[in-house]
């Protein structure tokens, strides 16, 4: 049975809770009084006592009301005016307004309410994005507060079809999103796609990201990243002109981007900010760096356990030379220096930063150098797992570090128990594997995989900003002009 608006049955259920208001206000000689409903710590006070109660005590007209519907039409009509004022007569709808920060008038005789959206929450200010930062380039970040996000979204997308859908996600937590896209751009199949996943969501609280990630990407057993998150604005805006969907959720100091697509991971801001040499060189070197960090460990093994012939002679014989006081062999060696690698970067993480900071130079360098001098490890071994640990911190996305790390360490194991023949399965697999990633679908190697010519011009390397005048097609099959080159 659907509840009523009524203020004995609201203060009974918030009876134990100190933090909710339900206080009765009288404003005439008639005695018409109405209940004011608010969370304290949420709400404006100060607004809503300058704005709104004292409005109503100076007021003459609020003498002649006999009625609480008159009241109710003279403060919808302009009375104690506010710009977000509406009449709710939903309770559910009611507690979440006023449980997420507004503040209503509770008429008991109508059964209804007037809502004040007059929200004041406690936020941290808008800084320099701490994950994707450049030198050249805008210095704001979203923070935790999603209106505020969307302000920012819309403020660099000045259209009237950037639309913004709001929606709620936990039957407890009741989590606020919006689901952003530029209507006469985007794919609406894939915008209602979405939307419908989100809607059968059926959970009692979204508190961390993991939790709607799960929901949203279509391939749960890779490890590779099928969504993209970016703090700053001008990234997600540049998206959604591409025909792209951003997903705010409250609470989250980020924007989800989708459909995602691996060469979208590799990508920096700092690509565009600089000229396109410069940005093509820093692109080929992440992909360089992707490369390195996947198989050195796991070519090490390959060629020191099972073909030292691949090696040059020089670098065979230093090799040997090393490992000949050390009691372990090439394969235990990277394996638990990699495991090591990945517990300091855990320990880093979990620490203060100050101690993270010196435990890493402790772990790193001192029991490292203290390893090679005591014979437990050899200083090759020592120079290619640094090398691949730090080519992978050079990789902007950081849920791909994390997903590449992994399949590192199972390259390595493989090519320990097969030497480059297991590797080589390894590598089958693992295309393969990236091959049949399909994001809404999108492949997840678009635009390698298109045969449109105009996709590949900001791919491997980044084309001057003229010939960029087409949206890719997969993902915007019409409307795809950009830009018109007078050249």
């Amino acid at each position: 049975m659907e509840e009523k608006i009524n203020s004995t049955i609201i203060k009974e259920l918030f009876a134990k809770s100190a933090d909710i208001v339900v206080r009765p206000i009288t404003i005439n000689q008639n005695g018409i009084t109405f209940y004011i409903f608010g969370v304290d710590g949420l709400i404006n006070t100060g607004l809503v006592d300058e704005a709104i109660l004292q409005t109503l005590n100076s007021d003459q007209y609020m003498e002649k009301c006999k009625t609480q519907r008159q009241v109710m039409d003279y403060l919808l009509s302009g009375g104690a005016y506010h710009v977000f004022t509406k009449e709710e007569v939903d309770y559910a709808k009611l507690m979440k307004g006023v449980l997420s920060g507004m503040v209503a008038f509770l008429f008991d005789e109508e059964a209804k309410a007037i809502v004040y959206d007059i929200r004041m929450f406690e936020k941290r200010s808008i800084s320099e994005p701490s994950e994707e930062a450049v030198i050249k380039g805008s210095k704001d970040s979203f923070i935790e507060v999603m209106r505020m996000n969307t302000a920012l979204i819309r403020r660099r997308v000045r259209s009237e079809h950037l639309v913004v859908e709001s929606l709620s996600v936990g039957r407890l937590s009741k989590t606020d999103m919006s689901l952003i896209y530029i209507s006469n751009i985007v794919n609406m199949d894939t915008v209602n796609k979405i939307r419908d996943v989100i809607e059968k969501i059926d959970i009692d609280n979204l508190s961390t990201p993991a939790f709607i990630e799960e929901f949203l990407i279509e391939n749960k057993k890779s490890v590779f990243p099928q969504i993209m998150y970016s703090q700053r604005p001008d990234r997600i805006a540049a998206n959604l002109t591409d025909g792209r969907i951003a997903l705010a959720v409250d609470g989250f100091p980020f924007v989800y981007l989708l459909p995602c697509q691996l060469p979208m991971l590799l990508q920096s801001p700092e690509d565009y900010a600089n000229h396109f040499y410069i940005g093509s060189a820093l692109r080929m070197l992440r992909y360089l760096a992707m490369v390195v960090t996947l198989f050195l460990p796991a070519f090490y093994i390959a060629a020191t356990t099972y073909q030292n012939q691949m090696l040059p002679v020089q670098l065979a014989l230093s090799t040997q030379a090393a490992k000949q006081n050390v009691p372990f062999s090439s394969a235990t060696e990277v394996l638990g220096l990699l495991l090591a690698f990945e517990i300091l970067i855990e320990a880093g993480l979990r620490l203060p930063k100050t101690v993270g900071t010196a435990m890493s130079i402790l772990g790193g360098v001192v029991v490292g150098q203290a390893a090679v001098t005591a014979n437990i490890l050899s200083p090759l071994v020592v120079v290619i797992v640094s090398l691949a640990g730090i080519a992978g911190f050079i990789v902007p996305n950081q849920d791909l570090s994390s997903g590449i790390r992994v399949v590192r360490f199972v390259l390595a194991v493989v090519a320990a128990v097969g030497g480059f023949f297991g590797l080589t399965v390894g590598l089958i697999i693992l295309l393969t594997h990236i091959c049949s990633l399909d994001n809404y679908g999108v492949a997840y190697l678009s635009p390698f995989v298109d045969m449109d010519e105009s996709n590949h011009k900001d791919t491997l390397f980044r084309f001057p900003v003229k010939y960029f005048t087409k949206r890719p097609q997969k993902i915007v099959p019409e409307n795809r002009r950009k830009q018109t080159n007078k050249e």
